[in-house]
């Protein structure tokens, strides 16, 4: 029970700082207000006012990277703990790995790996 009080009065304390900090920066930031300060900037350089358009491509090519990245992910932990799963544990990373692989082949398929 000791435990929980303390984790309680914590999360309170937290919340207590969190709060009164927000209220302490409110009222003491400045209040000027001028046109750079809500200018679009990105990377050091101010932006266009009209929106940019990105080709999908660019959108596709992250979309997959981090499909294919996570499954680096979750194949490292098999690969670390692999002579305790048995067979049962080959068979499902065999499987998890044709599924990858099948979606895979459809990007291909579809094109979304060629660059024009």
């Amino acid at each position: 029970m000791q435990g929980w009080l303390i984790a309680f009065i914590s999360i309170v304390l937290l919340f207590v700082i969190f709060f009164g900090l927000l209220v302490v920066f409110k009222f003491l930031s400045p209040k000027e207000y001028y046109k750079e300060k809500f200018d679009l900037y990105e990377c050091g350089y101010p932006m266009l006012s009209e929106l940019r358009h990105f080709n999908i491509r660019f959108y596709i090519i992250a979309i997959l990277f981090t499909l294919f990245d996570i499954e680096a992910i979750f194949m490292y932990p098999w690969a670390v703990d692999f002579k305790s799963l048995g067979v049962l544990g080959v068979i499902e990373m065999g499987l998890f790995v044709v599924m990858v692989f099948v979606g895979w082949i459809y990007a291909y398929k579809k094109g979304a790996l060629e660059w024009e």
